[in-house]
């Protein structure tokens, strides 16, 4: 059995776009992170705002550590961004962290990520997440567990669980080379933190879950409403009003699913209402 790197070397993977409101404290927080083999491999989407003169001073005052990708690639999609990240990512590295613009990192992030990494066996896939606690846009603590939110829904992931739903958001994902030589991006794929955990339980691999909250999940907007809590009528009426967007994306998550399982789309549907309100209530 071999046994793997004692000083993992990890690379950070961040998709950019329009995110000059938090940035830097991503960044930052990145910096103060206590585990110092790491090095950060930026793509911006087309940005409009200061995101690439901000990014811009990192590289130049930390050439060693922060490297962006200067392709002039515009996906407008977070997805496809992140899997350009992937494609691109060093073959050095061993460990690869998705990271978000607006989060917050705790500390320890990857000193608990490199720990837990060193006690498997080599060149087998691995996929490490963690806990989030959820923050404002001001950085003020909302929820103190987002597995307690979902009803700990991160403690029972298995391959059949996955088809319906993803309790393990993208920022909170780290994958070792093995899993990141097989995954792909793909035209069906829902959102690229989804997929990801489609094609690792796909592959078998090895899934370690950290019960701690070592990134500050910022809510705002759009996806501020999808982590809180709602009685079953609330939830009704809020899918009454939503049956056409609702419908669309139970189509797109059923032609994701079929890609790794087939069954039909009464029985998916099914199983995907049990799940949610397993998540919800």
């Amino acid at each position: 059995m071999n046994k793997i790197n004692k000083n993992p070397k990890i690379q950070i993977l961040l998709a950019t776009y329009n995110g000059e409101s938090f940035l830097r404290e991503q960044i930052d927080s990145i910096f103060n992170q206590e585990y110092k083999s790491w090095e950060l491999l930026i793509h911006d989407d087309g940005s409009i705002d200061d995101t690439i003169k901000i990014l811009n001073e990192y590289e130049n005052n930390f050439p060693k550590k922060v490297k962006l990708l200067n392709d002039k690639t515009i996906f407008s999609s977070a997805s496809k961004n992140f899997f350009h990240l992937i494609e691109n990512r060093s073959k050095e590295a061993d460990l690869y962290c998705f990271c978000d613009q607006d989060d917050i990192w705790h500390k320890r992030k990857l000193k608990f990520i490199a720990e837990r990494y060193i006690r498997q066996e080599d060149k087998e896939p691995l996929l490490i997440h963690s806990d989030l606690s959820l923050i404002d846009k001001e950085g003020k603590l909302l929820e103190k567990s987002h597995n307690k939110l979902i009803n700990y829904q991160k403690n029972f992931i298995t391959k059949n669980t996955s088809y319906y739903y993803n309790p393990m958001p993208g920022c909170a994902m780290t994958i070792n080379s093995a899993l990141a030589d097989k995954i792909f991006y793909s035209k069906y794929m829902v959102m690229h933190d989804w997929w990801i955990l489609l094609s690792a339980m796909h592959e078998n691999t090895t899934v370690l879950y950290i019960d701690l909250p070592l990134v500050g999940y910022r809510q705002h907007s759009g996806n501020f409403f999808g982590y809180k809590k709602y009685n079953i009528l609330i939830l009704v009426i809020r899918l009454l009003f939503k049956i056409p967007i609702y419908i669309r994306n139970v189509k797109k998550a059923y032609e994701q699913s079929k890609q790794f399982y087939n069954q039909s789309m009464f029985k998916y549907f099914i199983k995907l209402v049990i799940y949610q309100v397993k998540m919800n209530l």
